[in-house]
This record gives structure tokens, C-alpha cells and sequence, in this order.
């Protein structure tokens, strides 16, 4: 097959896969939103808005040579920071948590959302000017205070912030995807060294950030004892997630037949970390299993546009994406069965959430024209 099929076919069937995902998506917030809110159309009304603006921003994006995006990735990362920062002083807190900027009373918007996608672009515009200069290093201390310290300092930085926002689930797929990065780019003699002191560094910075704070510790003692011993109080919200889960069987309980979706599970998690449950318990374990391998197919066909890439940066950029995708579907989906604790992970281009779903967009955009420009 000719390079140019090759891009052609490759871009189809990333546009048709998100297109899927999405559309299924939009149906599953209509469904769960029913009745969460006074004008019943609210939820679908708004995560339909923020699916047309995404597309208007990716398809825009795909016209503009990634390498632009590129350059200007340190502004872009700096203005991430700053509004990380003013998040934690200005905005309100929702559930302990400060991550949203709320406007017009009704459209909140979380800078950590957009954190992901510009790390990523500035990691792979960092690491492709280190690259042939890391080559040169010789002693594992001149590699560890030019490259290996930076790294970590860039992405502590970043990771920081957000846990200070009381969203630990958002800083370890920052992390991961640090890390990821890190495994997949570094070629060097002191390759393994740099991702075990990366990997250990913040193993310590997590369970350090469980500890100073009672209510991720009780999370993990909750899921550690598999929420028996407080199905009343911490481990209410596992419980239910489980008896949602089980409840579905192979085909479901039917569309829009959810027992837990309004009168069990807490707050709106129904639309947002939890609607992985609900599809498994109104459609079955057979749908929940086919939108997992559907996600599994779009991670391959973005493995493909890295592999694909003629240029490292490009390599690097559609790599993240992949690992982005890959680690928060996986964290997702695994809070939701009980392997993981809860964190507050949205699972991609399903949950609602303007500010995930744009930037995953922004991310698609991207991703589409690193394979047209390659």
C-alpha cells in the first residue's frame, strides 16, 4: 500500500472510530442525564455544543501544520500553569475539589483538562531538541542534571499543581504519560537507569499525597478492603458502582432502565466518572465490551500514526496521545470494576465534560495532521 493510502486510510477510520464513540457517547448522556436536572435536556443540550465547537477546533488544528502548535507549546504550557494557579485561589470548591473556572453560572471550564494535550506538545518539542545532545553525556550525573532532572522538575511542576486541586486522578495520567514518554523516547546508556529514578521518584510524591490527605486515604483503605468494611460511608460509591456492574448481565436491563443512575449513585457521577457502569448495567457486558475493544482499536490507530511519522517530534506527539488515551481508559474503566480506587476520571468522548472533551479534540486535531503532514 502507497504511503498516501496508507495516511488516507489511517485518518478514515480515526475520524469513523471517534465518530462511533462520540455519537454512543451523546446517546449514554441523554440517557443518564435524564432526570438529574430541572429542563431534562440540559446535560445533552451542553455536551452536544461542546462536541460541535471540538470538532470546529480539530478541524482547524488539521489544517495547521502541527509544528506551529509545536512552537509555541512552552506559551501554551505557561498559560496552563497560570490558570492552574488562579484556578486554586479563585474558583469555588465542588466537592473539596478547586478545578473549574465557572462562567455564565452553568459553564465550568478545567484548565487541567487542557494540561494533558499541551504537556505532550511541549515534552516531545523538549526531548527533540535533548536528543542528540543526551547522546554525548557520559556519566549518569552529567545525564541526570541536563535531562533527567529538567524532566522531573517539568512534569513535578505540572502534576503539582493539579493534586493541589484536590485532582489526583488527572496528576498520575500526567505522570503516566511522563513516564510513557520517557520509555518509549529514551534510547540512551542510562535509558533504564532514568525510568527506574522517574518511576520511584514518583511512586514516593503519591503515596506521600495520600497520606497528607485523610479522604484519599480513606479511598485507598476503602479499596484495599474492597469497600466491605464501609459500604455505609467511604465505600458507599464502589458499592453501588459494583452493584451497577453486576446488574447488567450480557444484554443489559434495557435503554434508559437504570435503577441506579438517579436514586444511588452520588451526585451527577452517573453522566461523568460513572457512566461506565451504567452502560454495562442498561446494555450488558456485551456493549460494555465492544465500546472497550472500540477504544482498543483507536489506540492502535494512533500507535499507527507514530509509527508512521517520519519525525521524531511527530513520533512523540501522537505516541502521548496514545498513552493518553490508553491510561485514562484504563483508570477509568478500572475505578468503575473495583481494581483501581475511585479518582474522577472521565472515560474519553463519553462522560460529559466540556473542557475533556474539547481537549481531546484539540488532541485529534493534531494527531490528524501529524499523519497528513508525514
Amino acid at each position: 500500500m502507497k504511503q498516501d493510502n496508507i495516511h488516507t486510510f489511517l485518518q478514515k477510520r480515526i475520524i469513523l472510530v471517534i465518530g462511533i464513540i462520540s455519537v454512543f457517547g451523546l446517546i449514554m448522556v441523554f440517557d443518564t442525564s435524564l432526570g438529574l436536572y430541572a429542563q431534562r435536556y440540559h446535560y445533552i443540550m451542553l455536551q452536544t455544543i461542546w462536541f460541535i465547537l471540538g470538532s470546529i477546533v480539530a478541524f482547524v488544528l488539521y489544517h495547521i501544520n502541527y509544528k506551529i502548535v509545536e512552537k509555541f507549546s512552552l506559551l501554551l504550557i505557561i498559560i496552563v500553569v497560570i490558570l492552574l494557579i488562579l484556578v486554586i485561589f479563585t474558583s469555588h470548591a465542588v466537592n473539596g475539589s478547586t478545578r473549574w473556572f465557572t462562567f455564565l453560572n452553568f459553564v465550568n471550564v478545567q484548565p487541567s483538562e487542557f494540561a494533558k494535550i499541551f504537556f505532550i506538545t511541549y515534552i516531545a518539542y523538549w526531548i527533540t531538541r535533548k536528543k542528540n545532545i543526551t547522546k554525548e553525556y557520559t556519566t549518569f550525573k552529567e545525564n541526570f542534571k541536563l535531562f533527567l532532572l529538567p524532566y522531573l522538575l517539568i512534569t513535578s511542576a505540572l502534576a503539582g499543581l493539579i493534586v493541589l486541586e484536590k485532582d489526583l486522578g488527572t496528576a498520575i495520567i500526567i505522570v503516566s504519560i511522563s513516564i510513557l514518554i520517557l520509555f518509549s523516547t529514551d534510547h540512551s546508556k542510562f535509558a533504564k537507569l532514568n525510568i527506574v529514578t522517574v518511576g520511584i521518584y514518583f511512586f514516593i510524591l503519591a503515596l506521600i499525597s495520600i497520606v497528607v490527605e485523610p479522604y484519599r486515604l480513606q479511598r485507598l483503605l476503602t479499596y484495599l478492603s474492597k469497600g466491605k468494611s464501609s459500604i455505609t460511608s467511604a465505600g458507599y460509591q464502589i458499592h453501588q458502582i459494583l452493584l451497577t456492574l453486576g446488574s447488567g448481565g450480557l444484554l443489559g436491563v434495557g435503554f434508559t432502565q437504570s435503577v441506579q443512575k438517579n436514586q444511588y449513585l452520588v451526585g451527577n457521577t452517573s453522566i461523568t466518572d460513572s457512566i461506565f457502569a451504567i452502560i454495562a448495567e442498561e446494555l450488558g457486558f456485551i456493549t460494555a465490551l465492544l465500546l472497550i475493544l472500540l477504544y482498543l482499536y483507536l489506540i492502535y490507530l494512533i500507535f499507527k500514526v507514530s509509527i508512521n511519522s517520519k519525525n521524531f517530534d511527530g513520533k512523540i506527539i501522537a505516541a502521548g496521545i496514545g498513552f493518553w488515551i490508553a491510561v485514562q481508559v484504563f483508570v477509568n474503566i478500572s475505578a468503575n470494576i473495583g481494581v483501581l480506587p475511585l479518582t474522577g476520571v472521565p472515560l474519553p468522548l463519553i462522560s460529559y465534560g466540556g473542557s475533556s472533551i474539547i481537549a481531546f479534540f484539540i488532541a485529534f486535531g493534531i494527531l490528524l495532521n501529524i499523519n497528513r503532514n508525514e
